[in-house]
């Protein structure tokens, strides 16, 4: 699945007083570009710089605002740096929906590693990819609801159901490591 699919039902579902928190990186790129909030009660909050910020930032944002929903999109490379406080909002109650764009990489550093590491001998894969992972197990592993959606056509009922849950939820959302955010323009580019 392509992050523009997921980033047009992360539209779709967030609700009119819905709170989006976005990670750096790709993340920022993606839903900066192609998420639309349609009503005036939506908030977007997004990371400048910190790798990870997304997700402890989200429950944050759902203590200073306990009455409004909070979606979280990361990718797996930023959830791999809080993950475990899927415990703290577990045990505090806090409950958040969060989006995993897992593509068991680093994708956005993978370009620039393969020019930089070329024609050299080793593995330079392992400087940017993961292990295969279900961050779907991973939270029910906490205690948390987790949803796994490999198809596109999932997606929205995924969403749906983490909005209904009583718990902290992680939606994995497998998607293709090959899919680039589209690079900022520069001036005096073509």
């Amino acid at each position: 699945m392509r992050p523009e699919r997921l980033c047009k039902e992360i539209s779709d579902a967030l609700p009119e007083n819905g709170i989006l928190v976005v990670d750096t990186g790709n993340a920022g790129i993606w839903t900066g570009t192609m998420v639309y909030l349609t009503k005036p009660g939506q908030s977007y909050l997004r990371a400048a710089g910190s790798l990870g910020w997304a997700y402890p930032a989200s429950l944050g944002a759902k203590c200073g605002a306990p009455d409004r929903p909070v979606f979280c999109f990361i990718g797996d490379g930023g959830f791999f740096y809080h993950l475990s406080e899927l415990e703290t909002a577990r045990r505090c109650g806090i409950k958040t929906v969060t989006i995993v764009n897992n593509n068991h990489s680093f994708s956005q550093v993978s370009a620039l590693i393969n020019r930089a590491y070329e024609g050299r001998t080793g593995n330079k894969d392992d400087l940017y990819q993961f292990r295969k992972l279900d961050f779907a197990q991973i939270a029910r592993d906490f205690g948390c609801h987790g949803i796994r959606v490999e198809k596109p056509e999932e997606v929205g009922k995924a969403l749906k159901e983490a909005l209904a849950s009583d718990l902290p939820t992680v939606v994995d959302v497998v998607t293709d490591p090959a899919c680039r955010a589209v690079p900022a323009w520069k001036p005096g580019a073509k």
